[in-house]
């Protein structure tokens, strides 16, 4: 027996033809706003997945750059070492250009890490402390501020401001001042008190830090300074 359709269901289909008619209808008096709507879609699509491919090949080619440089500031055979052995004069000139072809990456600014730090060692403090205190300033809470940070610790104790810088330090150790890390600051004091040829209180230092922080990388060096200590 052949379905019933009820008036409802043909009032239903009515709405849905005429529906369905007002949409076309609609359609084919906008069709080029929709196409040029369609195609300004893709054209955004298309130019943001250019943009990621270009930062990425811009940031590989800045790190080999930085990398290159480090390793002439640096030298082969003692990369990451306390005393480069590399040649400043040549590493100066390949981080300039660093900093020149990739001004506003982070890749930049640890360029002007390592020429500040070039700076300092041919006795140009000033410049090494305006490019210091700015990375500081830029990079409050990354690897790069700390580290800019830990260089003005350094250059300031050079400038004879070690008591100022030893209060500062305490500050970090207790977390009232988050300029370092806690580790980094109890190896600076220690460092700082054995400058200052006061080896108990360093020792002090060398052994809170191989307490309180068994992971740290600073944690052979603080033991080796406790051998030597004695």
């Amino acid at each position: 027996m052949a379905r019933r359709i009820t008036r409802k269901q043909l009032k239903q289909d009515d709405e849905f033809v005429s529906t369905m008619d007002s949409i076309i209808f609609w359609l084919s008096g906008n069709w080029k706003p929709i196409a040029a709507g369609i195609v300004g879609i893709c054209a955004v699509a298309l130019i943001w997945w250019g943009v990621g491919i270009w930062n990425r090949s811009r940031a590989e080619d800045a790190s080999f750059a930085l990398q290159q440089a480090v390793v002439t500031y640096e030298g082969e055979d003692s990369i990451g070492q306390l005393q480069p052995t590399g040649d400043p004069a040549a590493a100066e000139v390949e981080l300039l250009q660093v900093i020149e072809d990739y001004g506003k990456t982070d890749q930049a600014d640890m360029a002007r890490l390592y020429l500040a730090r070039i700076f300092f060692d041919r006795g140009e403090t000033d410049q090494a402390r305006d490019l210091l205190v700015g990375l500081a300033e830029r990079h409050r809470d990354d690897a790069i501020g700390r580290l800019a940070t830990l260089d003005l610790i350094h250059l300031r104790i050079a400038a004879g401001q070690a008591t100022e810088v030893a209060a500062e330090l305490e500050a970090m150790v207790v977390g009232s001042n988050p300029g370092l890390p806690r580790d980094v600051a109890l190896y600076e004091l220690g460092q700082l008190y054995l400058a200052e040829q006061n080896p108990v209180q360093a020792a002090d230092y060398f052994q809170k830090l191989m307490d309180e922080f068994p992971e740290s990388p600073y944690l052979q060096l603080a033991r080796q300074h406790l051998i030597e200590i004695g």
